[in-house]
């Protein structure tokens, strides 16, 4: 455990060979009695020792609890308490925490359990789901039950738990096979999307849609958007979005109820390279104001080297350049021109400068006002 002075807090000794693969902090039901829940890190582990030797794992459960601190060292104050440990089967390669009962699901060797932690500091199984594959990416929506669980040679599984009776259900699947390298969710509205990052640095944009006859009643996940981003991602994560100035204005002026006039939702998406990007959704009218002033620019700016901005994000495997996305980066070349420019390139894209610069700020990364 380390503060923001990069000091070691406290630290927890492993078994020799033990290497941590997983680590989530998950709201959890600490008594069955009192059904009191706490934020606890959930640690999941894997013993490695060859391929003639099966892979083991284990579940630990920590708090991070106040003690008495050194006087020499005041930032001792807090330290790791261990409240649950489970050795099992198999290596523990993702973690999450799922349903409303404060259980966490726990991808264990070729398996997907949900388990619950009792007061002996036990894991009790309750529900399980056979992956014929080790597991590497598992996200819940929160509080729904839903479950995203991906994976380099089996694709995205769109899973869901109920708790009565206790069970996992496989609602869709991902039919192009995507090598998962970090997934999550995207609510917009009443659709369901997900985002996929896989390992040729392109991000796909997946649909669960029931009712669209291609969808084969939900068995498939429909592929709604590719676009290339340039580097490898190493996690994607669902954040809470807050209504940027335009978006108040507008809804003030039209007296609605603010939760139906912006996206409340944003994904955050981390490369290898330390470099961060930003994944909103726009309505209708926003996205083909955006998608025709893409066009502008790409077709009358000049580039960086000559090269092409619609290439550079199109996906090799079949050409398609980011069809339902667009460039933010690119977009805001628009702010950097002359007034007299601007207004020429809007006249052309048929918008008002006012409604370009809303736009512009919907997607700017501007909806994290909560930090």
């Amino acid at each position: 455990m380390v503060g923001t002075d990069t000091n070691n807090r406290h630290s927890y000794s492993l078994d020799p060979d033990e290497q941590v693969t997983a680590v989530k902090n998950v709201n959890i039901e600490i008594s069955e009695n009192t059904h009191e829940r706490k934020d606890l890190i959930v640690v999941g582990t894997a013993i490695a020792k060859g391929e003639d030797i099966p892979a083991r794992g284990s579940i630990y459960v920590f708090e991070v609890v106040n003690v008495v601190p050194d006087p020499e060292k005041p930032e001792t104050g807090r330290k790791l308490k261990l409240v649950g440990k489970e050795s099992v089967k198999g290596a523990v390669t993702a973690l999450s925490g799922i349903g409303g009962q404060g259980f966490v699901i726990v991808a264990q060797g070729q398996k997907c359990m949900v388990r619950g932690l009792k007061e002996d500091g036990s894991l009790l199984p309750v529900a399980f789901m056979d992956m014929q594959c080790y597991v590497s990416v598992a996200k819940e929506l929160k509080g729904t039950g839903m479950v995203l669980i991906g994976d380099a040679v089996k694709g995205l599984w769109f899973a869901g738990y109920s708790e009565e009776p206790y069970k996992m259900t496989l609602f869709g699947k991902d039919p192009e096979y995507l090598e998962v390298v970090a997934a999550d969710f995207l609510p917009d509205g009443n659709k369901l999307y997900m985002l996929v990052a896989d390992s040729d640095c392109n991000l796909h944009v997946l649909q669960y849609d029931p009712e669209d006859p291609k969808s084969s009643n939900g068995d498939r996940l429909l592929s709604r958007s590719k676009f290339y981003v340039g580097n490898y991602a190493t996690s994607v994560t669902l954040m809470p979005r807050t209504a940027v100035s335009s978006e108040l204005i507008e809804a003030s002026d039209e007296d609605m109820d603010l939760d139906q006039t912006f996206q409340t939702h944003q994904a955050l998406i981390a490369s290898h390279n330390g470099s961060l990007a930003l994944v909103t959704s726009v309505a209708e009218e926003s996205y083909r104001r955006l998608s025709a002033l893409q066009s502008q620019l790409i077709n009358t700016i000049e580039h960086t080297a000559g090269l092409n901005a619609r290439a550079f994000r199109a996906v090799e495997s079949d050409g398609a350049a980011g069809r339902g996305m667009v460039d933010g980066n690119l977009l805001r070349l628009w702010l950097n021109m002359s007034k007299h420019r601007q207004a020429e390139i809007a006249g052309r894209v048929g918008a008002t400068e006012w409604e370009i610069r809303a736009d512009l700020e919907s997607i700017g990364g501007d909806g994290f006002g909560y930090l």
